[in-house]
């Protein structure tokens, strides 16, 4: 499945298109257009473009692998990584081809970069470059959800460490690991991010002096600061990740702790019942009126001292 949104620039007007427009007719009639799809192989059919050499197919159906601006002849390709909003530690690809006539923007089907008549006035009164507006758009909302994404997982680790502390018993393994992984492959993403669009501002725009490009720095510039972010979400997820084997083997050495103890008990009374479990005819206890009780008194006795001397020795905390 395949969806299109055709957007015309005239001066510093707008104007999304409704009709259908065939790729043979998007020379003279579109300037950019957003191409909705999860085949990326159709997506590549449907390209206008002729000739297109192996290199740039695979930067097209494999952005994955390549994640830095590349330019062949009179094209520039950049792939972007984009958060999902369904699943904070995965992944998605946005691709840009721009040409000098028009720019193709790829994106998977459940995104949503269309513009909205409020977005397409606020051009008038902030830019004076409309390509500079929407990449500075399509930028701002891959910010937006790599922020939500992140107060998602600030979230789960304030809550963790708020059940860390008062119920650190309910707290899981997996729970832990879940967590850590899903932090770790978020830092990635927003790294990713603000390496991708230094390239992709500094290849399109830096040279030029846009009027308008201070104003794409400065939103690229914010993805530094969602990095640090992350950064220090990965550093306490770390530390209770820390803690909390502290707290498993602490638990699991009063467990072991346990169980030598109660070893440590039955080893003399096993060496007792032992002793009298022996069938000697010459066994003066034998005959004894009060034997079997006099052995469970010695039993009793003896599990008492021990435990006795386990507890005062701290075995039990």
């Amino acid at each position: 499945m395949i969806k299109y949104s055709y957007y015309k620039f005239n001066d510093r007007e707008i104007a999304k298109l409704n009709t259908e427009i065939s790729p043979d007719n998007w020379l003279n009639n579109i300037d950019w257009v957003n191409i909705y799809s999860d085949n990326r192989s159709e997506v590549l059919k449907s390209l206008p473009f002729t000739n297109l050499t192996e290199d740039i197919k695979q930067l097209i159906l494999k952005p994955e692998d390549y994640l830095l601006t590349k330019t062949f002849y009179n094209i520039i390709i950049q792939n972007f990584v984009i958060s999902k909003k369904t699943d904070i530690n995965k992944s998605d690809y946005l691709t840009l081809i721009i040409s000098q006539e028009f720019t193709i923007c790829i994106l998977p089907i459940d995104e949503e970069f269309d513009l909205k008549e409020e977005e397409i006035e606020h051009i008038k009164k902030q830019f004076t470059k409309i390509r500079i507006y929407y990449s500075y758009l399509l930028i701002k909302k891959i910010l937006t959800q790599s922020t939500l994404n992140v107060s998602i997982a600030r979230k789960k680790l304030y809550n963790i460490e708020q059940t860390m502390i008062s119920s650190p018993d309910k707290i899981t393994s997996s729970q832990v690991m879940t967590l850590f992984t899903q932090i770790w492959q978020l830092s990635e993403i927003v790294e990713e991010q603000y390496l991708g669009f230094n390239f992709f501002y500094n290849l399109m725009l830096n040279k030029n002096k846009e009027p308008d490009s201070d104003k794409l720095k400065e939103i690229i510039d914010s993805f530094s600061e969602l990095s640090r972010i992350t950064d220090r979400l990965e550093e306490k997820i770390e530390s209770i990740r820390m803690h909390f084997m502290l707290i498993h083997q602490e638990t699991s050495s009063h467990k072991i702790n346990i169980l030598t103890i109660i070893q440590a008990i039955f080893v003399p009374l096993t060496f007792l019942a032992g002793v009298y479990g022996m069938n000697f005819n010459n066994m003066p206890e034998l005959s004894w009126k009060y034997a079997y009780f006099f052995v469970w008194g010695a039993f009793i006795t003896l599990a008492i001292i021990l435990l006795y001397y386990f507890k005062k020795n701290g075995w039990f905390e």
